[in-house]
């Protein structure tokens, strides 16, 4: 939404008036989450690249063989969720600024490490995103912004006088989006989690479907670390929804163990 245009100056009216009309939307207030085959024609031709990938290559340096088998798992797994319609993989957000158009990849590929900083224990942790790390997020992510660019500058919008600021029109292939995301991506958009996953033992995980942690008696978590992967959704609901479900299933076993008694 361009200053000086007449939609600007409507919504400026608009605003001014009435409290109403786009400028009253928030970034995620009207959103879409979109599955790959809408995205993209190439969702099967990407979904046998990640299959026939070696997995672990794209891990840390000493990932423990557990830790892997898992990798590969939910690599499949994201395989298969590539060619269908019922998993979202890009969060369209829109809003009402002069400015759209943010790429939110809800099912990022590469994988990153949490480590306590041996020089200070104490301090915060040393995390390292790598972001990036698979090379299928690069090509996710740019079939997310040809879509974008489809999307935000249809005939329609011409006539508001959109425009693509970022990364530019001349920034077309696979390998020119790549070096464009490795400038500039953000690697978390505030959706941080997996780091004590739902899995089992032999595929490194930390917790079980009670979310009791392997070998420690008495301690849970519940919390977004727990998620093995990320939802196709905004982590916050997804967490609450998880904590209300263990609260009542807290409930329930304290009910039933006073009727026992």
């Amino acid at each position: 939404m361009r200053a000086g245009t007449d939609f600007y100056r409507w919504a400026n009216q608009a605003f001014e008036t009435n409290k109403t009309g786009p400028l009253t939307i928030a970034t995620g207030n009207l959103a879409a989450w979109l599955s790959f085959p809408v995205i993209s024609d190439r969702y099967e031709e990407m979904a046998t690249m990640l299959e026939k990938q070696d997995h672990a290559a794209y891990l840390p340096a000493g990932t423990h063989e557990t830790v892997a088998a898992g990798y590969k798992a939910q690599m499949l797994s994201f395989a298969d969720a590539l060619r269908s319609n019922h998993t979202a993989f890009y969060n369209l957000a829109l809003s009402g600024s002069p400015g759209n158009g943010i790429q939110v990849d809800l099912h990022p590929l590469s994988r990153g490490t949490v480590n306590i900083d041996p020089k200070s224990p104490q301090a915060e942790p040393v995390v390292d995103y790598r972001a990036l790390a698979n090379p299928m997020d690069a090509k996710v992510m740019a079939d997310i912004m040809r879509f974008s660019r489809k999307y935000y500058l249809n005939e329609a919008n011409q006539k508001w006088g959109a425009a693509e600021v970022q990364p530019g029109a001349r920034v077309t292939s696979d390998e020119d989006m790549a070096d464009y995301l490795a400038r500039t991506l953000s690697p978390t958009e505030y959706h941080p989690a997996g780091t004590c996953a739902m899995m089992p033992l032999e595929m490194g995980g930390v917790v079980d479907e009670e979310l009791k942690v392997y070998g420690v008696g008495n301690l849970r978590i519940v919390d977004a670390s727990v998620f093995p992967t990320l939802p196709g959704a905004n982590t916050c609901q997804t967490t609450y929804a998880l904590a209300e479900k263990v609260s009542g299933s807290r409930k329930r076993q304290r009910g039933m163990m006073l009727t026992t008694t």
